[in-house]
């Protein structure tokens, strides 16, 4: 009886949690932005963490954490919370359009505060990761805008044109172009580009409406360039000219403003495709392409055929939007009916990606295309060659870091023709460094190893460096020197297992000769070679074993020679990479006071002040070694480059 009493009370109350529960959702969340306007922060604070704590997962609670940051950084003046919020909503529904939007405010947050590279971590995240919301096109331009701030104006460039790609015959198309040729002549002082992109803005968009005022600046500029001004292209005079403008009208009349642009169901020929992320379906070009009727396979070809003859017209006139479009759903296509495709067709879709600025999925397009087919890489290497040979020499170092990684055995080969690519360039400081890489991907790459020496010796000067490369190409590297360089490259470019080889050859060839030596000066400079070797050699087992295998290195090396004075420094440098930086500093102080004319423990601990942002301390150090080692060029390149750093900085 009792509990017959009670099941209409029971009742109410479940009634009265579910409405307090929907209150919670729109209803809290509009009392939150009146208190809000009332400026009443920490009310409004409140009730949006109430509606996190009472719908923990779902889109109304990470809407909440998105106005808890926003209302944290720019009414309250606690930017830490607020990061903090944004941060759980990417952490708690990494795909959902919060995220995308968290992602944003990020960005934006960095961008005002001048942190440039996070900023645009941020904004590139959304650009490759939620290409079909509107909002990635906002993120596109904060991502130029944010390197042309950071004075990298190369990059800048690349990310406009990447935007122009993205939405050609826009506008907003036109915009990002005119910013392109603005930088390419205040900022980078190449009138020659400046000059061809404004002709290039004036007769692809000459015509379009709404690009008015880029084309006068334009012609302007022109004028003052002393170029001649082209006659622009009537947009609706080809086929091609007619599907773009049709399909831009569309766009910019259904964009959302602000919300979701909707991707496009793949319904024809009963098979679903997913979202390229191109903000183009393949049929919606198909269809503009061909007039009324879309494009069909028939008994000689299949639809994808089709399909990828047109997206090659496409391709040929650099509407890589549209043309990836198609690449991307032909591929599908044809993997769903396990046929066979030209390997080429995944490079040009990888092409399209990179050229609308999506370089993530670019990566994966070719990674997973290359553990299917072997081919891919050869095609992509080949095409690399053919555009070096018509002397493409930019377009030729795109296309081969774009296998970069995929297939380890051909990276050395692969880091040597984008190095001769440089060269023709004139860029020898670019060449030097994709030639590093080279010989650190293979370190018995002749070729690598030969180019590497003459750059150093006739283009950059270093002529001392390039004995040491000539010596291995010529087999004359059986040295401490020569292996310990190799070893330093490895370690550079993380090939950890080689690093460790030749740090320990190294060790071995200084201790041959030690137990030959008579003279007492020789002796202890080759122990000090062995000693610092095997250090580093213990450096790279870390990276490979963990602490405990470097720690053991470190101790049998302590054992052999126990008052060596550059033990506490290997020990510092173990403690470093685990991360416990008071023993690091503590070891290398140590081995200082032990060895006061070394400079190996001193320039560790300086390197250490200066990553802390402890600048003057890393300053006196330097300064009080050098008073009485007046000519030791390596802690004196230290310390000039730190102070030339500072010096750029105020």
């Amino acid at each position: 009886m009792k509990l017959t009493r009670h099941i209409p009370s029971l009742f109410c109350l479940v009634l009265l949690a579910l409405a307090h529960a929907g209150c919670l959702g729109g209803g809290a969340a509009r009392n939150a932005e009146k208190l809000v306007e009332a400026k009443d922060y920490r009310g409004a604070l409140e009730v949006y963490q109430s509606i996190v704590d009472t719908k923990p997962g779902t889109p109304e609670a990470h809407q909440a954490q998105l106005a808890i940051g926003k209302l944290s950084i720019e009414r309250m003046n606690q930017p830490a919370a607020g990061l903090n919020a944004y941060q759980t909503v990417v952490s708690e529904a990494p795909e959902s359009d919060e995220a995308a939007e968290a992602h944003y405010q990020l960005g934006m947050h960095y961008y005002r505060q001048k942190e440039f590279e996070a900023a645009q971590n941020e904004f590139d995240t959304i650009v490759n990761q939620f290409p079909q919301l509107e909002l990635s096109h906002n993120a596109q331009l904060m991502l130029a805008k944010s390197y042309e701030e950071a004075q990298n104006f190369e990059q800048a460039v690349e990310v406009f044109d990447n935007f122009a790609n993205r939405n050609p015959r826009s506008e907003r198309a036109a915009q990002a172009i005119a910013n392109k040729a603005r930088i390419q002549r205040t900022h980078l002082k190449n009138e020659d580009e400046a000059k061809r992109t404004y002709q290039s803005l004036v007769k692809r968009y000459g015509k379009v409406e709404g690009t008015e005022k880029e084309i006068e600046k334009a012609k302007q500029e022109l004028t003052a360039l002393g170029a001649s001004i082209p006659k622009p292209d009537d947009p609706l005079a080809t086929q091609h000219g007619r599907a773009l403008a049709q399909q831009e009208a569309r766009r910019e009349r259904d964009r959302p403003r602000g919300g979701v642009e909707k991707s496009r169901a793949m319904g024809n020929m009963g098979l679903q495709i997913a979202d390229s992320g191109f903000g183009v379906s393949a049929s919606e070009v198909m269809r503009n392409f061909g007039g009324q009727t879309a494009i069909a396979g028939d008994e000689q070809g299949s639809f994808h055929d089709a399909e990828l003859m047109i997206a090659n017209f496409f391709y040929g006139d650099e509407n890589y939007r549209d043309a990836g479009a198609l690449y991307f759903d032909a591929v599908a296509r044809a993997e769903a009916n396990k046929e066979k495709i030209d390997p080429y067709s995944y490079l040009k879709l990888s092409v399209c990606y990179r050229k609308v600025g999506m370089h993530q999925r670019a990566k994966e397009v070719l990674k997973k295309a290359a553990s299917r087919d072997s081919k891919v890489v050869e095609a992509v290497v080949s095409t690399g060659r053919n555009q070096y040979t018509n002397e493409e020499y930019e377009k030729a170092i795109e296309t081969y870091n774009s296998v970069v990684g995929l297939n380890r055995n051909r990276d050395s080969e692969v880091y040597w023709l984008i190095s001769l690519a440089y060269k023709k360039l004139g860029e020898p400081e670019k060449e030097r460094e994709v030639l590093e890489r080279s010989v650190a991907a293979n370190t018995m790459n002749a070729d690598a190893l030969q180019s590497l020496a003459e750059v150093l010796h006739y283009r950059l000067k270093d002529r001392k460096t390039a004995a040491i490369y000539q010596d291995l190409v010529d087999e004359k590297g059986d040295s401490y020197l020569a292996s310990k360089t190799l070893g330093n490259l490895c370690y550079q470019h993380e090939n950890y297992v080689q690093a460790r080889s030749k740090y320990r050859a190294a060790a071995r060839t200084a201790k041959r000769i030690l137990n030959k030596s008579e003279s007492d000066a020789e002796k202890r400079e080759l122990r000090n070679q062995v000693v610092y070797a095997t250090i580093l050699a213990a450096r790279a087992t870390f990276q490979l074993k963990g602490v405990e295998a470097a720690q053991e290195m470190i101790d049998e090396l302590a054992a052999e020679y126990p008052e060596h004075a550059l033990i506490p420094y290997g020990r510092g440098e173990i403690a470093m990479l685990n991360s416990d930086a008071e023993t690091a500093v503590a070891a290398f102080k140590e081995s200082i006071e032990k060895a006061p004319l070394s400079d190996i423990p001193l320039i560790a601990l300086g390197d250490y002040y200066v990553s802390q942002g402890y600048n003057d301390d890393a300053i006196a150090l330097w300064e009080e070694f050098l008073k009485t080692n007046q000519y030791n060029q390596k802690v004196q390149r230290r310390l000039k480059t730190l102070q030339a750093s500072l010096e750029d900085g105020e």
